[in-house]
């Protein structure tokens, strides 16, 4: 399995047009991602929430899946509080924990609760994704001795902020 990633993504006053689930079939379609849960909340008016799900996997995979995320969870947790036992026994409550969660660790009232607070008009996209693309590079930075690791994105808006962040810089230099 490659790296998972989580997007929470909001939009206001949400214009559909089908590119976005088109996006994510064609990356899913090229073996590029795989999605494994995507939720989306749309509200249409004051007591009008659209609620939409999108997954590439089965019901019997996603509980796998589900299941092995709580265990590693649990896993950790019992390594940190004592012995091998204690970790088994994390990873045993971290799994049954998962699977009494709901999708993406939220029930259906939790991910209707968060529709709430949106304004009409307003949208919600939750996202988990497994990088696919990444399952090769992931392992030769762990065969490599990789030990911690930390990964953002940075967009093109993100560069205009830093030159605004320089060219001040420098107008400070110049102006001292």
């Amino acid at each position: 399995m490659g790296p998972i990633q989580i997007f929470v993504l909001g939009f206001e006053d949400f214009q559909a047009t089908g590119g976005i689930i088109a996006e994510l079939d064609a990356l899913s379609d090229a073996g590029t991602i795989r999605v494994l849960d995507a939720r989306f909340l749309l509200k249409e008016g004051e007591d009008d929430l659209v609620a939409a799900r999108m997954s590439d996997l089965s019901d019997h995979e996603r509980e796998d899946l589900r299941a092995a995320a709580g265990a590693l969870i649990g896993l950790g947790a019992g390594a940190v509080l004592g012995d091998e036992a204690g970790a088994v026994a994390g990873a045993e409550l971290g799994a049954e924990a998962a699977l009494d969660a709901g999708e993406i660790g939220l029930s259906d009232e939790d991910i209707l609760a968060l529709g709430e607070g949106m304004e009409i008009g307003d949208a919600l996209l939750l996202l988990v994704l497994e990088n696919v693309w990444a399952s090769g590079l992931r392992n030769a930075l762990q065969d490599a001795g990789l030990v911690f690791a930390k990964q953002d994105y940075l967009a093109p808006s993100g560069l205009v902020a830093l030159g605004e962040m320089l060219g001040l810089e420098v107008a400070m230099e110049e102006g001292a």
